[in-house]
């Protein structure tokens, strides 16, 4: 079983959504849920650890190589990874009864390319993704099918303009597929680096509001 940390609906409803967290290289499920008590209070807030260990600590869904001044994935570990959140998703369903019908995903970094992946291959099992610091990895999107409904699916895009870790370029694609496949989103550039500062937080609370 993954590890993970939740957060309990802080106030009663009959359908509460689920939103997953899903943190970066090298961190860790603590990192994300620091947002916890500020999301939406009628959902399950669940913060999952990779399953990857780091040679630096920490946790990643898959391995990364940026030395070679190129971006080495490792594609099937991600895929493996999107298989081990779909069946946590599958396993936890039985035991927190939030609507299986709203499900979103809030991703950094790693985690948003992840969230981003997921979304595309499974549109009918999420609603509203956020995609913060992370750009669309071609290798994890080759097998996409472009005939799916995408309808359902609400996308938030967010990136600090002054990123030294992934590149504002590499972030802007998420603009140029979501023009391709019509879907219904919303793009940010901060000024900011490989973080969120409080603007990109607060529309981001807006987002998921």
């Amino acid at each position: 079983m993954v590890n993970y940390l939740l957060r309990e609906p802080k106030s009663a409803t009959e359908k509460p959504s689920l939103i997953l967290l899903l943190h970066g290289y090298g961190s860790n499920e603590q990192d994300l849920f620091s947002f916890a008590e500020e999301l939406p209070d009628d959902a399950y807030i669940i913060s999952l650890r990779a399953i990857r260990d780091t040679t630096m600590g920490g946790y990643a869904w898959y391995d990364l190589d940026f030395s070679g001044g190129v971006r080495m994935v490792d594609a099937k570990q991600a895929t493996e990874a999107q298989q081990v959140i779909f069946q946590f998703i599958e396993q936890v369903s039985s035991k927190y009864p939030f609507d299986k019908n709203n499900i979103n995903l809030l991703g950094f970094s790693q985690g948003a390319i992840i969230s981003f992946s997921l979304a595309l291959h499974h549109p009918d099992k999420f609603k509203k993704v956020l995609c913060l610091s992370g750009y669309p990895e071609p290798e994890l999107l080759k097998d996409v099918e472009l005939g799916k409904d995408f309808s359902q699916l609400e996308f938030f895009f967010s990136h600090g303009k002054d990123d030294p870790v992934i590149p504002i370029a590499w972030s802007r694609q998420f603009k140029s597929i979501c023009e391709e496949l019509n879907l219904d989103y919303e793009y940010h550039e901060y000024l900011a680096g490989h973080g969120i500062n409080s603007e990109n937080y607060y529309d981001m609370l807006n987002f998921l509001q």
